[in-house]
């Protein structure tokens, strides 16, 4: 609890905010608000499209809807500083976004082409973390990764 209020002091019901008709015709999976602020946030959508919203000062409005995914979106999320979003799609890409300005700032295809599930910033270093639809690598021993097997960390350099 904050301070000396109560439960439903500190859950208190402020009204109910309506930005997102620009999904009418497909699920919005995710809602989440940007790090420390409680009047920017997203939305995603299995249209291909995320949108960034303001709720105040004035109307709540709009204010980007990503576009540039070819299937569902289907996670999201803000890096810590709120500059940067990432979308995790079910055509199998993981896409970086300015959010103030809408631009795509990088893609990245999954190696297998699978579904992108989910996609989380890790909070201490903004690394990324995405699951994906892939299937799982046979059993036996771990496949080399693309860079070499003396690339790997602890690995003893290549003569």
């Amino acid at each position: 609890m904050a301070g000396d209020t109560t439960l439903s002091e500190n859950y208190a019901f402020a009204g109910v905010y309506h930005v997102f008709d620009q999904h009418t015709d497909s699920a919005v999976p995710k809602v989440q608000f940007a790090h420390d602020d409680r009047h920017l946030l997203a939305c995603c959508s299995l249209d291909g499209t995320i949108s960034v919203c303001r709720l105040a000062p004035g109307p709540p409005a709009v204010l980007q809807v990503l576009r540039g995914h070819g299937g569902g979106v289907a996670d999201f999320a803000w890096s810590l500083s709120n500059d940067v979003l990432v979308s995790a799609s079910l055509d199998g890409t993981l896409r970086l976004w300015a959010p103030a300005d809408g631009r795509c700032i990088r893609r990245v295809p999954d190696p297998d082409g699978a579904a992108l599930l989910c996609c989380a910033f890790q909070p201490l270093n903004n690394n990324l973390t995405v699951v994906s639809d892939a299937p799982p690598y046979p059993p036996g021993p771990a496949p080399t990764p693309p860079w070499g097997p003396s690339a790997q960390r602890g690995a003893p350099p290549a003569p």
